[in-house]
This record gives structure tokens, sequence and C-alpha cells, in this order.
């Protein structure tokens, strides 16, 4: 199940749960979110970053003390996270010119 979790160092995450235990809570390919405003836009848009930039371990032990809750993403994350954790990439809609 995909969950996203907001830790106690304000970082919010998404990842798959793969255990939990009293102790650690266990996740597979967790990616931070961070909000990026574009100068001019109105709206801010969702960037996914690797929780840990240089390790090539997918699943990571969080202490589930660093853990202040979970819930589940509203169905447009979702999406963008299968899609950055996805090995099959999505085609695109061909563009059509007539």
């Amino acid at each position: 199940m995909i969950k996203l979790y907001r830790l106690t160092t304000g970082e919010d995450l998404i990842a798959e749960q793969v255990e939990v235990t009293d102790t650690f809570t266990i996740v597979k390919k967790p990616f931070v979110l961070i909000p990026m405003q574009q100068p001019g836009a109105q709206t801010a848009t969702i960037g996914f970053h690797p929780y840990i930039h240089y390790t090539k371990d997918e699943i990571i032990k969080i202490k589930s003390n660093n853990i202040i809750c979970d819930s589940e993403p509203e169905q447009n994350i979702l999406n963008a996270y299968q899609q950055n954790t996805s090995k099959i990439l999505q085609a695109k809609k061909p563009n059509i010119i007539v």
C-alpha cells in the first residue's frame, strides 16, 4: 500500500509500506515531496526527490518515533508516484496535426 508520511523533520514522504513493527516502519522506494512554486504561477507543483540520494537500497527502515502520522495520498499524487517509480514508461498520446 502506498502511504504518505509526515516525519518529525517536517519532510513529507511517499512510499510503499512494506512492514510496520513496534520500532520501525519499513518502506520501499521512498520519495520526499517538495512543493515548487514557478515564477508567475499561482499554484505550486510537487517535485519528487529520492529520500536518500546516494543509496542503491530500495528498502528503507524508518524509526516509528520519527513518524508523526501517515495517510493515503490523493489520486493525482499516487499517479505521479507510480509514474516516477515504474519501470514501464507510459506512452504519451500522439500529437496529431491536421
